[in-house]
């Protein structure tokens, strides 16, 4: 019986999350596994087949990370897509267009059940516009997002270098 191991597209998600990930460094991941720094800097090398975390090393570095590129392979190798529960502007560089477009559509909807209520009986509280407003700036950033996730796609077609971190 052949060795399972981690597909390309995952070893590479781990090299993200163990080298690219904003604010935490190899040491620190090593640190909280009870690692060395140099097994850690292993896993994420896409190279190195043999050096791979156990499944309770990974949740723990997915969990202290923070990173969601390996759930995102995995979602994507599944059918799926992953879609973060919010959106603000430091994450912005992990969406893919799919994800923040089907982010926008939730908040639309959101959006659209709010004002239903608001506007049930004509009047307008300070508190009803405050919660639609919210849900209004949802929309902005999702779809600020989408358009920095398509300019990116735009940018690689175009052959325009650029840093992306995760």
């Amino acid at each position: 019986m052949s060795e399972l191991s981690l597909s390309k597209e995952a070893q590479t998600a781990l090299y993200k999350m163990v080298h690219q990930t904003p604010g935490i460094d190899a040491k620190q991941i090593a640190d909280m596994l009870g690692d060395s720094h140099k097994t850690v800097c292993n896993y994420g090398n896409p190279n190195l087949e043999n050096y791979q975390p156990s499944l309770k090393k990974l949740e723990a570095m997915i969990e202290f990370t923070q990173n969601p590129a390996l759930l995102k392979v995995w979602a994507h190798n599944l059918g799926f897509v992953l879609v973060p529960v919010g959106c603000d502007k430091e994450k912005h560089h992990e969406m893919s267009v799919l994800e923040a477009i089907l982010q926008s559509n939730i908040a639309s909807g959101q959006a659209n059940q709010k004002v239903l209520e608001v506007l049930e009986d004509n009047i307008v509280t300070p508190q009803e516009y405050e919660e639609a407003h919210l849900i209004f700036q949802k929309i902005i950033e999702s779809v600020t997002a989408a358009d920095q996730a398509l300019e990116r796609q735009a940018k690689k077609f175009m052959g325009i270098p650029q840093k992306e971190k995760a």
